[in-house]
């Protein structure tokens, strides 16, 4: 290409170039958008099951298609001199006659690269006047890349497309999603001066057989007071004291999301400065400025109060190895986003936002629909998508699910749940494996004498009822409710039963001071292995307006005896599984309270061949996204814990199910922790086994990852209405991804909003199990979570390995000790 081309020449093959691919072939041909590192699924392996009843839905996708087939995106870079901080300003200046007179009106901008669909010059300069103090700005264009639409840049485009789409609508983006700050379509919290935005997230991507933009809702909270407003009301109730109002605003707003409001930015409010004012000078481009001058300049915008202090907010390094990123903003500027932790404990006010932001299956329909409409009525908007060759549907896609069948709960008699839930049949049919809980100890208050009483024979009274009789307890009451008062009562009760094997410790709590709670578990966790059950006082007395008579307390107690059970060693029910000679993995993370930049990662495994009993493990690690050699250790453990449990065999499959990670982190999972459990398997094989080893088949492997934060939503269609689809209902096609072996569950009953479906992506397989196995296995793992008489939103494995990252996160901060570990101690 050379310089000087007019607008609309020089286009390569060009769309009159003889091509013959059709709608199908266009489809397929968009594969070539999808990053190449991302695939993950084997060249046509099936991916579709078949169990389960058919079940028409609706998704929150709107499908996409380009009525083109040959043409060309052009991206140039576009620089300002001088140089325009402002992307507003950046935009509106783009949109300046000269430039558009050139360019046409239908270009895309993301506030440094600029893309059209025809060539234009490769090298073009033009000067126009800024927006807001009307200087001279020389802006340079230069063509940087050409791509076809079957490149994975192209989704980058459309997706800045359809950003300018809601801009023609008069949406406001805050970060990456876009909010209606209309009268009519925002809602007022009177009470905390604030209002709630509704709003849109959207992606485009390829899916199954053509693109589609994806619709999640969202909603923004704004507070309507000005962050210089709320320092203001600090300052006096602080006495005026300077020191303790920066201590307060820390404290409260620290790592908090706040707005700029000249560009709509959202910042993360680092701390605030009392030593910084707008009136504080700093170099820009080699000039000495204020902040004052540098915000009308940029801006156009007057600050009015000379003597305010500034806000620091630090974003994330561009390079690693970088300091962070560090922007000053006046307070006067800026409005916080969300909630405080004060407000999060206002249940009124949390009843009330959620009356906004629950939306049911119906209500997240219409918001969809009406969005999809604005769009495609605007005159504008309409131009636009045809000059890029974008057709949109009108309305959103349809699924035909599968709906898997119940599960049936297996114990003392088998039964089926009502709502994917079973405490009924629990407490009717008992428990599948009870354990010896003859021994046990219970500390409390000295004052509950009657309520703890009360409760011991209701403990008592449960256990029998469910085949797992508890004996009578040593009772230990306590005057003063100290940490150390509670650990020296242990200590002691422990002396008086030496000797003996204490099957668990009920540690009755006043309250839910934190530091108790923490000193105690970390106690009966690694110094004195002793399974434990802490019990928040109030939770046995009920509630003040009931009286002195807690109507729940049956049921109440019946819980804690359960979880008792279950810590002790026993399984409160079990499912039948066909597959045999399996081992279940499940990995999560969480991190540490007390360690900046640790995350304890936990693993739970089971060690029998009904997956009942489990093996667990935590250790800290630095990356809070790399399992890295971390995995190794947990594969070797596991197995060498199941090869003791099962006769010394080890397991002919081991399936690992691995908390959700971003599509930056699939090539990482697929080239090395994939290969670090492989090789862990092929070790320990080669060490059980010895000289045999190479005689035998090698573990089979499925490596899975599990995502609980998605977008997708689906809707159950009920006649000309729709809802909340069933527990068991799955997708694995249409809006699942062409490049994965995925598929979507929605595993739980909810009567309140809509439910949001589960994602799992078959990194690696080499287990020969069927898509239809994989989903009805995933689903009765969902079912083997004891801390819940019903069905939980992951595989068990995998939140037990949850429950236990948050405990070691949390209040222990250091391994448990071995005893424990083929225990639930955790629960």
């Amino acid at each position: 290409m050379s310089g000087g081309q007019g607008r609309g020449s020089g286009r390569g093959s060009g769309r009159g170039s003889g091509s013959s691919s059709g709608n199908a072939d266009r489809k397929r041909d968009m594969m070539g958008t999808i990053q190449p590192d991302l695939f993950t699924r084997p060249a046509g392996a099936p991916k579709t099951g078949t169990s389960g009843a058919p079940v028409d839905t609706l998704v929150n996708f709107i499908p996409i298609d380009v009525t083109e087939n040959d043409y060309y995106i052009y991206q140039y870079h576009v620089e300002f001199e001088p140089p325009v901080d402002s992307k507003k300003t950046r935009s509106q200046i783009l949109r300046d006659e000269k430039i558009l007179n050139e360019i046409g009106p239908f270009n895309v901008f993301d506030g440094m690269i600029m893309y059209i669909k025809e060539e234009w010059k490769q090298q073009q300069v033009i000067e126009v006047e800024h927006p807001n103090t009307g200087e001279p700005i020389v802006v340079k264009f230069k063509l940087s890349l050409r791509y076809s639409l079957n490149e994975a840049q192209t989704i980058n485009v459309f997706n800045t497309i359809f950003r300018r789409c809601f801009d023609t609508l008069g949406l406001l983006q805050l970060g990456r999603n876009y909010f209606d700050q209309s009268k009519d379509r925002q809602k007022i919290v009177r009470s905390h001066n604030m209002k709630v935005l509704p709003g849109y997230e959207t992606a485009i991507r390829r899916y199954e057989n053509q693109l589609m933009l994806c619709i999640e809702n969202r909603f923004k909270m704004m507070r309507n007071d000005t962050m210089y407003h709320l320092i203001i009301r600090e300052y006096q109730s602080c006495g005026n004291n300077v020191e303790r109002t920066q201590e307060k605003i820390n404290e409260l707003y620290g790592g908090s999301t706040i707005t700029s409001t000249y560009n709509n930015k959202l910042h993360r409010f680092t701390r605030l400065s009392f030593e910084l004012s707008p009136l504080t000078p700093f170099n820009h481009n080699g000039r000495e400025i204020t902040l004052k001058e540098y915000f009308l300049q940029q801006y156009g915008k007057e600050v009015q109060y000379d003597d305010q202090p500034i806000i620091i907010s630090e974003g994330k390094p561009k390079q690693p190895g970088e300091p962070p990123q560090v922007n000053y903003l006046i307070p006067e500027l800026c409005n916080p986003t969300g909630l405080t932790d004060e407000m999060r404990k206002d249940t009124r006010l949390m009843k009330e936002i959620a009356q906004h932001t629950r939306l049911s299956p119906e209500q997240r329909v219409t918001e969809t629909r009406n969005l999809i409409g604005h769009l495609l009525q605007n005159e504008d908007v309409r131009q636009c998508l045809n000059y890029w060759g974008i057709t949109v549907s009108s309305d959103l896609a349809n699924v035909v699910a599968r709906q898997l069948p119940q599960e049936k709960i297996i114990a003392n008699g088998d039964y089926t749940g009502r709502n994917a839930e079973w405490a009924a049949g629990v407490k009717r049919n008992g428990i599948y494996r009870g354990t010896d809980m003859t021994n046990w100890i219970v500390i409390a208050p000295l004052a509950a004498g009657d309520v703890i009483n009360k409760f011991t024979q209701e403990v008592r009274r449960l256990g029998s009822s469910v085949n797992s009789p508890f004996g009578q307890p040593l009772e230990v009451p306590l005057s003063a409710y100290s940490p150390t008062d509670y650990i020296n009562a242990l200590k002691e009760s422990l002396e008086k039963v030496k000797g003996y094997d204490v099957h668990m410790i009920a540690v009755i709590l006043p309250d839910d001071n934190k530091t108790r709670y923490d000193v105690v578990k970390k106690f009966l966790c690694v110094e004195c292995p002793i399974p434990s059950q802490c019990i928040n006082l109030r939770t046995l007395q009920g509630k003040s307006t009931d009286g002195s008579e807690n109507k729940n307390f049956g049921s109440i107690v019946l819980k804690i005896v359960l979880q008792m059970i279950c810590k002790g060693g026993g399984a409160l029910w079990k499912i039948d599984f066909p597959l045999k000679d399996a081992m279940i993995v499940g990995y999560d993370l969480y991190h540490d309270s007390t360690l900046r930049g640790k995350t304890i990662g936990a693993c739970v495994s089971t060690t029998s061949s009904d997956f009942t009993e489990f093996y667990s493990q935590t250790r800290p690690h630095d990356n809070p996204t790399q399992l890295g050699t971390n995995l190794t250790h947990f594969v070797r453990k596991a197995l060498n814990k199941y090869y003791v449990a099962n006769n010394k065999t080890l397991p002919k499959r081991l399936i690992l199910y691995r908390d959700g990670a971003g599509d930056g982190q699939i090539p990482y999972i697929k080239e090395t922790e994939v290969k670090l459990v492989r090789d862990a398997c092929d070790e320990i094989q080669r060490k059980a086994y010895g000289a045999n080893a190479a005689a035998m088949s090698p573990i089979q492997v499925a490596f899975i990852i599990v995502t609980k934060r998605v977008n997708m939503r689906i809707m159950k269609k009920a006649g000309a209405r729709v809802c909340n689809p069933d527990p068991g209902t799955l997708v694995d096609s249409v809006v699942t991804r062409p490049e994965r072996m995925d598929f979507y569950m929605v595993p739980q009953f909810v009567n309140q909003g809509t439910v949001t479906p589960v994602s799992y992506n078959i990194i690696y397989d080499d287990t020969g199990l069927t898509p239809d196995r994989h989903h009805r296995m995933a689903f009765k793992l969902c079912h083997l979570y004891y801390n819940w008489q019903g069905t939980v939103r992951v595989p068990a494995p995998c939140q037990y390995a949850h429950k236990l990252a948050f405990l070691t996160a949390q209040s222990l901060h250091e391994d448990t000790n071995e005893v424990l570990r083929n225990k639930l101690y955790f629960l």
